[in-house]
């Protein structure tokens, strides 16, 4: 079985993709080969196409780890972009630096290709652990961790402790995590919950994830099923405040829906059928109509970097739908 952080209770081995996502995704990765050959590459999309290519495929077809290797690697650390796509970021120079979803997206994609390529991913993570117990590259997210975007900071830790379970580095660091973990307020981000849920699990101590999760569920409701958190309360560094943010749309999101579920067996019986229902509905939505896979959008810009719509995304819609 096959996993991934991003897609709880998707094998991604298994999964059988609707004939509408099947195509998405092959035009997807057919879309990504110019790129490549002009290294114009990030993690995400290395990690994503290695992950399209094993839903259509069940077997991994294209060099990841060597376009990682050659585009995505700087003294030895793995990188978010290449440096043709770092052209791309305005002259955004953190490009260069390691971040620890890099780091986990080229070890994710080298444990699947059962490749060892030396890098020392368990020391990589510990060298991200911040004084506060944080992982995370200040060098490339200097913001303030209260007005940090939470569902980053969660997920970096998560992924952390993924690595360091894996590698044999998570008991050292254990009760510091779990300390952390517990003691931090509720988000009301449905994806840092889910975070933090995914991470407690690894540590064996779900029961410290916070009391009150059906709270953050009924609030995500949205559409056909749910969002990632609720705009009017959206405040951090980068995204601004709400008056920034009024215009934001927020739309049903597969992702949310999976991660939803995952943290619907964490409630009361009552908010666990209520989710359980809800997202049998967005089932049969997507079965449906099956591209009303909408990404979020930030007020009226036009981001230049592609669709909007991600292939992990679609990767949840057919998890939902099955």
């Amino acid at each position: 079985m096959i996993e991934h952080i991003f897609l709880p209770t998707l094998d991604i081995e298994q999964v059988a993709l609707l004939p509408e996502h099947r195509v998405w995704l092959e035009n997807w990765l057919r879309e990504r080969e110019p790129d490549i050959e002009r290294g114009n590459v990030a993690a995400s999309m290395c990690l994503q196409g290695a992950m399209s290519e094993l839903l259509l495929h069940h077997r991994i077809v294209t060099d990841w780890i060597g376009i990682m290797e050659e585009f995505l690697t700087r003294d030895g650390k793995p990188i978010a972009y290449s440096e043709q796509y770092g052209k791309r970021l305005y002259e955004f120079a953190f490009w260069i630096q390691n971040e620890v979803h890099a780091i986990h997206a080229r070890w994710w994609v080298q444990r699947v290709c059962n490749v060892d390529s030396g890098l020392d991913f368990q020391g990589l993570a510990e060298s991200l652990i911040q004084p506060s117990g944080w992982i995370y590259n200040p060098q490339v997210s200097p913001t303030n961790l209260r007005t940090r975007m939470k569902s980053e900071y969660v997920m970096s830790l998560a992924m952390g402790v993924e690595i360091l379970k894996s590698d044999g580095g998570l008991e050292p660091h254990r009760t510091e995590f779990e300390g952390l973990l517990s003691s931090t307020p509720l988000t009301g981000y449905l994806s840092a919950e889910y975070f933090r849920a995914f991470a407690l699990n690894l540590l064996g101590r779900p029961e410290l994830a916070p009391t009150a999760l059906a709270s953050v569920l009924a609030t995500c409701e949205i559409g056909e099923g749910y969002c990632d958190f609720d705009v009017r309360a959206k405040v951090d560094d980068y995204m601004g405040t709400a008056k920034r943010t009024g215009r934001d749309i927020p739309v049903h999101s597969a992702l949310s829906a999976l991660h939803a579920s995952f943290l619907a067996n964490l409630c009361d019986p009552e908010a666990k059928n209520r989710t359980i229902e809800r997202v049998k509905h967005f089932s049969e939505h997507i079965k449906s109509e099956p591209m009303d896979i909408q990404p979020f959008r930030m007020r009226d810009i036009d981001i230049p970097f592609g669709t909007g719509l991600s292939p992990l995304e679609v990767m949840a819609a057919s998890r939902i739908a099955r």
